[in-house]
Order: C-alpha cells, then sequence, then structure tokens
C-alpha cells in the first residue's frame, strides 16, 4: 500500500524533515526542483530539438513560488530562455522566494509583470509552462491575477497544442490537495511532479484529471518524517495479487472457500449468476447458489460449475438456508433478491443466524436503509471474527445515511468511516473513486483502478461475487474490501482494453478475471 496525504499531513513531514531532522529547507528545494528539471530535460531530449527552449515560470509568493524560481534557474544555466512572472501580493513573499529572486537577479533572468505576459506580441510563444503558482496551499476560489494566470495558460494550450509542455510543480493550481475539487479553473497539466507522497487531490475526482501524468519524485523527505503518525489514507497500483495471501500448493475445493450466494428473485436471474461466476473465477473453491425456483434452468444451462439450492416464492426459506448456512465459509447476500417481503425474509435469517463472514450488497442495503429492526440486527452481526461488509454505490450510500447524494460525495473520505463505525463492520463505498473504511481501522483504503465503462448493470454483483470469494482467513475486512475493489477495477480496466469502455458489460469484467489473477 501506498500513502495519500492531505495538504495538512505534507506540510507536517516537511516541517519535520526540517525541525527535527535538520534538513535544510533550501537543500529540500533544491532537490525538488532538480527533479522538475530532470522531467523537462526529458521532455525536451524526446523532441530531438536542438535550438534554446523558452520557458515562462509562472510563480507565486509562497515556496511553491521559491521552486518555480529556482527551476528557472537551473533551466537557464542549462541553455533555456527563461522569464519569469510573480503572481500575487509582494508583501507576503516568504524567505525561501526572496532568496531565489536575488539568486535569479544575479544569473540575469527576466521578470515580467502579468500584464507584461498578457501585452507580449508574441503572446503564446512559450515552449514550456512551469506552473509553480500554489502548490498544495490553496484552500479557497481563485480571483484577480491568479484566476487569469490560470486562463492564460488554457489559451497557451489552445493556441500551441502538444508543441507547449505544461508542467505544474506540486500540484496544478486551481484544485485542491484534499480533495480534488477545482477552485472555479484550474491549470490542466501535461505532467505534475509532486514530492515524496502522492496527495489525496492527485487520486480524487475531478483533480486527478486535471494532472496529467503524475511524477512522484524524491525530494529528501522520507517515511521517518511522519514521526511514528502515518496518514490517514491509503492506495495500491501495483499487482493484484500482492493484495491477497499465498495460495497454499496443498490446497483443495474446500480449503479455497465454499461461498453461498444468496441472490436473484423469480423476477431476475442474471444477478445471481454475475456474482457467483465471478466468486468462482475469484478463486472460490465451491460455489453454491441459492435462488428463485423459476432461476433453476438458466444456473444449471449457463453455470455448471455451480451447485444450486432453489425455494419456491411461498415456502420459507428458514431451514433450507441454514442448513447452507452450515455447508459455507463465507456468503453474499443481495444481488436481485427484490425489497419486498421474499428479500427482507431472506435477510432477515442471514443477519439473524449467519456466523461467518457477510457481503451484503444491492437490494439487501436498500432493505436495510428501510427497516430500522434489519439495521439493528446488521449493527449487531460483526461479533468475534466475523466480517460484515456493505457494498453501496452512491445512491445506496446515501439512504443509508439518510443524507443528500451531493452532501455524500463532498464527505467522501468520512461518511464511509461514520457508516463503518455505527455497524461495527466495513463500507465499501462505490463511486468513481470507492472508499473502504473499517471500524478496526484508523486509514481508510481509496481505490484508484477501474474506469467509466464499468458503470453497467451488473458490474456491482460482480464485485460481490469476488468479495465473496476474497472473505478467507486471515485477511480483515478492510484488506478484503480494499483487495476486491482493485481487483474488481482492475479486471474493468482490462475488459476496456478488449470490448471498450462503450461496449463493455458485466460479464466481460468476468472473462478478465483470470488474466489479472494470474
Amino acid at each position: 500500500m501506498k500513502y495519500a496525504l492531505s495538504s495538512q499531513e505534507m506540510k507536517i513531514m516537511d516541517r519535520n524533515t526540517s525541525e527535527v531532522f535538520g534538513v535544510d529547507t533550501a537543500i529540500l528545494m533544491e532537490r525538488a526542483s532538480l527533479e522538475v528539471v530532470s522531467r523537462i530535460e526529458d521532455w525536451k531530449k524526446a523532441r530531438n530539438a536542438v535550438r534554446p527552449y523558452r520557458v515562462l515560470i509562472l510563480a507565486g509568493v509562497g515556496n511553491n513560488g521559491g521552486d518555480g524560481v529556482c527551476i528557472g534557474r537551473i533551466l537557464k544555466t542549462r541553455g533555456y530562455l527563461v522569464t519569469q512572472c510573480i503572481i500575487g501580493d509582494m508583501t507576503k513573499t516568504t524567505d525561501l522566494l526572496l532568496k531565489q529572486l536575488r539568486i535569479a537577479e544575479k544569473y540575469g533572468i527576466v521578470t515580467e509583470t502579468f500584464l507584461g505576459l498578457q501585452e507580449r506580441k508574441n503572446g503564446f510563444d512559450f515552449d514550456i509552462i512551469v506552473d509553480a503558482l500554489f502548490g498544495i496551499g490553496l484552500s479557497r476560489p481563485l480571483v484577480g491575477d491568479a484566476l487569469e494566470a490560470v486562463k492564460y495558460t488554457e489559451k497557451c494550450k489552445e493556441e500551441m497544442g502538444k508543441d507547449i509542455f505544461l508542467i505544474s510543480v506540486d500540484m496544478p493550481s486551481g484544485v485542491s490537495a484534499d480533495t480534488g475539487q477545482v477552485f472555479e479553473a484550474a491549470v490542466k497539466a501535461d505532467m505534475t511532479v509532486t514530492f515524496n507522497q502522492v496527495k489525496l487531490g492527485q487520486i480524487l475526482y475531478p483533480g486527478c484529471e486535471y494532472c496529467g501524468e503524475l511524477v512522484v519524485a524524491d525530494a529528501g523527505i522520507t517515511k521517518e518524517s511522519f514521526l511514528g503518525k502515518e496518514p490517514l489514507a491509503v492506495f495500491h497500483d501495483g499487482e493484484p495479487l500482492a493484495l491477497l495471501p499465498e495460495r497454499r500448493k496443498d490446497s483443495n475445493k474446500g480449503t479455497n472457500g465454499k461461498v453461498l450466494i444468496v441472490a436473484g428473485s423469480k423476477d431476475i436471474s442474471g444477478a445471481c449468476l454475475l456474482a457467483a461466476s465471478a466468486a468462482l473465477k475469484a478463486g472460490a473453491g465451491m460455489v453454491r447458489i441459492f435462488t428463485a425456483a423459476e432461476n433453476a434452468e438458466a444456473v444449471k444451462t449457463l453455470l455448471p460449475e455451480a451447485m444450486l439450492e432453489t425455494y419456491e416464492d411461498f415456502e420459507p426459506v428458514m431451514d433450507k438456508l441454514r442448513l447452507l448456512m452450515e455447508w459455507s465459509t463465507q456468503a453474499v447476500i443481495g444481488p436481485g433478491i427484490g425489497t419486498a417481503a421474499k428479500g427482507k425474509e431472506l435477510l432477515t435469517v442471514m443477519l439473524e443466524y449467519y456466523d461467518k463472514s457477510l457481503v451484503t450488497d444491492a437490494d439487501a442495503l436498500n432493505i436495510l436503509a428501510e427497516d430500522k429492526e434489519l439495521m439493528r440486527l446488521a449493527e449487531n452481526f460483526a461479533t468475534g471474527k466475523k466480517n460484515l461488509i456493505l457494498t453501496p454505490h452512491m445512491g445506496e450510500f446515501s439512504r443509508l445515511m439518510g443524507k443528500p447524494i451531493k452532501e455524500c460525495k463532498e464527505h467522501l473520505l468520512e461518511y464511509p468511516r461514520e457508516l463503518a463505525g455505527k455497524i461495527h463492520g466495513t463500507v465499501l463505498c462505490k463511486d468513481a473513486r470507492s472508499i473502504v473504511a473499517d471500524s478496526n481501522e484508523k486509514k481508510i483504503y481509496i481505490n484508484v483502478s477501474g474506469n467509466d465503462g464499468m458503470a453497467t448493470a451488473g458490474s456491482g454483483d460482480v464485485l460481490s461475487g469476488i468479495l465473496g470469494a476474497l472473505c478467507l482467513p486471515g485477511l480483515s475486512g478492510f484488506d478484503i474490501a480494499a483487495a476486491g475493489a482493485y481487483i474488481h477495477g482492475r479486471a474493468g480496466d482490462k475488459a476496456a482494453e478488449t470490448a471498450g469502455r462503450y461496449s463493455m458489460v458485466a460479464t466481460d469484467i468476468v472473462a478478465a478475471l483470470p488474466e489479472i489473477l494470474t
């Protein structure tokens, strides 16, 4: 797992590096600037350019501006034609920026006013723009020259297209480092070079779309500067199997998990098939579907690997379901069960009598949101070694929280923790960036895999099946949900490569699982 830091967490880390470990901030600035220069040099070399390149440094009055001026000075010494423009109240400049400006002056770097920049006859005639206006410090909408400077970069991109390289230092100006929110307008960078740790706003939407290629460079701030206090958020962008325990060489179908899938109804057959097929492809040793009798032929024909038990709509399910509970080692309930009486009956039995890990999805979540008695059962479910994992999409999450979707999105890093605490379990809140929170964990997980093509019917059923397969000994609810979300997203990314984001369907995601789990 990797960390994703808030602006405050990064500032503390930066300060600890200087104050606790004694690394001078000027040294950190020089190292950071050299990393940005290295990426600029790489871009120029890739174009086989021999002429001097023209560089515009847009610098704010804080230390991010100091980085920009330092970058300009290093580029000047390497033969670039550098113009710098300082945007902001010069009475508020930091000591480090003032120091860098004095050095830049001695190297003969031209400082242009923003008005002068706008009035230039060759107004957009730059090859490279370095955005060093705000970095991670912005917390309010852009106004005045800062807003106009961001709009100026947009005009440069419109005029020059791929012939101009727009690189942001630490964070695209106009994007919140904490939420990914865009303040009025924002720089849309070709590349963002951030230092030592990813920032929350660089992986959350819409901020992640403004970063271009995200490069995490070493500026000399190490993990020791956490001083033992780890950041709140983590993410994973490596191999999916790295999130799972190594599979035993002497395992058998019984030891690899016996998953009970309580899904489907007399009107819906696809949900149980998608969940069960995903569980099998995700590594479950055995899968048993409990569904309405009307779905029997579909299951037998389309998924012969799954065992099947059915119920008639008029019959009580208690006896059959309790026998299946005893057989299973983990279970999934919810996809396609409906929210009417039979769905409530199935969920009630599972919550009241099941004593193993349970993934709760789809209709089961809508029932919980409407039924206070069942919600109380859910709140008391996760005792001992049992995991209760809820997997709401944003609409279901809104209903469970009793708050508008807009408010839930604004508190995407907070509300899942609140709900997880309420149920004493795990919440996987599904969105463009899914969030995992667990009552036993201080940290949250932000899922960075997946794509918009996964916004298709049945995709959530596939995820519930994957999670069911992963409810294995040795994995906490947090581990299961994080791994499941990432694997699901990676399978969706693979499916997009073959079927296309516009045309992919849920079965394409299932079909992609073997390749990404190899």
